[in-house]
């Protein structure tokens, strides 16, 4: 199995490479956490500084052991973020709820800055925990998968001795990739899954939690979910769901291994009467969520740190722009997820998703739309709107605004529709400043 596993001196070397290279919408401490991770998933596929090489194998815990960090703090400070999560949980049930996502102490959430201002209603906050720690349920994607007639792959995370994984000719590749559901009785009856949490600890070495999968098809877009969401409700129930994603990721290495997102959710359910959302509506979100079996390779599906890493063209994260196209303002064209997918992409899967439920996603009609209503029809008239679509580049967007001294930037696709507005004034400021850097 050994040879599986990368060698430390790769490790170390695509760490220090996205460390230096990556930039998270988050604080330094929690981005570290969080690309510790990434390097699993890098190896898996063979991409980064392991070159098409494929280390199947790799988990997050020789990640952090190659890098010279401590397991065990490394698996608290992660279990301490979805604990804060909890917390807010628990004051909000016991009827003392923060009006802000952040800690007892007032640090942001996740490390993330504009929760710390943002004001939210704590009542879809856990209305969104509840339909995102639920959605990636075995059971409630099979029950999605024979409502909605589609293709869902499915399956969960479990302690394996990967010694006995060996034995069996096994490897992380085929448990995570091949289909399995009718042979986990098996797995447990010859001990490769073990159902004690003890055997995680730090003398066990050969304990990992795995992921295994059940069924083979395509999987959920987190992207689509915490979009979905937004225009099914409103934007604080799409930022419940991004809390459970994010319990999702950080549960595969903490202090406890249990299924945390989806024991929240259910926590949520016995203990707050006033949810006002049921199961069916579960299904609902994980069908608009479900990626196509011919949609695959086009649509993305962005881990924790691609929601939040922020991009060098725009200045801002994949997750900031899905809130701010859920709340109808100005969205910039970027790519998202390691496809690097035009974001516009996504955002028209979504309607034709809605589409084909017959229902009408809620979109906020944009604030610089708004304030025109308070002008006058000749004041209106006189002001230069200029029209752009998706994939201009904001360069020309503002070369366009410059040149034909415009007003706003307008947003449409082809079918004419408006995606959103930009305010051109704060971004010709920054073009102009960095052109008299260059200059200098």
């Amino acid at each position: 199995m050994q040879k599986k596993i990368a060698p430390k001196e790769l490790i170390q070397q695509d760490f220090r490479h996205l460390t230096a290279s990556e930039r998270l919408y988050t604080t330094p401490r929690i981005e570290e956490l969080i690309i510790m991770q990434s390097i699993e998933g890098r190896a898996h596929n063979g991409a980064g500084s392991f070159n098409k090489r494929f280390y199947v194998n790799t988990n997050i815990d020789d990640v952090v052991r190659a890098i010279g960090r401590s397991p065990t703090l490394v698996k608290e400070k992660r279990q301490e973020l979805i604990d804060e999560i909890a917390d807010y949980v628990d004051s909000a049930l016991a009827d003392d709820p923060r009006d802000r996502l952040v800690t007892k102490s007032g640090k942001p959430l996740l490390g993330i800055p504009q929760f710390k201002e943002r004001t939210v209603n704590y009542h879809d906050v856990l209305k969104g925990i509840y339909m995102g720690g639920l959605r990636d349920d075995v059971k409630i994607r099979k029950r999605a998968q024979a409502i909605y007639k589609i293709k869902i792959g499915y399956g969960k995370c479990y302690l394996i001795d990967t010694r006995v994984m060996e034995e069996m000719g096994l490897d992380g590749e085929m448990l995570a990739h091949q289909e399995h559901e009718g042979d986990l009785g098996y797995y447990r009856s010859c001990g490769l899954i073990v159902g004690d949490e003890k055997y995680a600890k730090k003398e066990h070495k050969h304990i990992k939690y795995l992921y295994i999968r059940h069924h083979v098809g395509p999987g959920q877009s987190d992207d689509a979910a915490i979009v979905a969401a937004g225009l099914l409700y409103n934007v604080d129930v799409a930022l419940g769901v991004f809390l459970a994603d994010a319990i999702d990721t950080l549960e595969k290495y903490a202090t406890c291994y249990r299924d945390q997102d989806n024991d929240l959710a259910r926590y949520i359910k016995d203990h707050y009467p006033f949810l006002d959302v049921e199961e069916k509506d579960v299904y609902e979100l994980a069908y608009l969520a479900a990626i196509p079996e011919t949609r695959v390779d086009d649509l993305p599906d962005s881990s924790l740190r691609y929601l939040l890493m922020i991009d060098k063209d725009t200045g801002q994260s994949t997750f900031e722009t899905h809130l701010k196209f859920i709340e109808g303002g100005p969205v910039l064209p970027m790519p998202v997820s390691c496809k690097r997918i035009p974001v516009f992409d996504l955002y028209d899967f979504i309607k034709e998703k809605f589409r084909a439920i017959k229902k009408e996603p809620f979109v906020r009609v944009p604030d610089a739309l708004i304030k025109e209503l308070d002008s006058s029809v000749a004041q209106v008239m006189q002001r230069k709107f200029i029209t752009v679509s998706p994939q201009t580049s904001l360069k020309s967007a503002l070369r366009k605004v410059e040149e034909r001294k415009g007003d706003i930037i307008i947003v449409k696709d082809e079918m004419g529709n408006i995606l959103g507005i930009i305010n051109p004034g704060d971004f010709l400021a920054l073009m102009r400043s960095v052109s008299e850097d260059r200059k200098t």
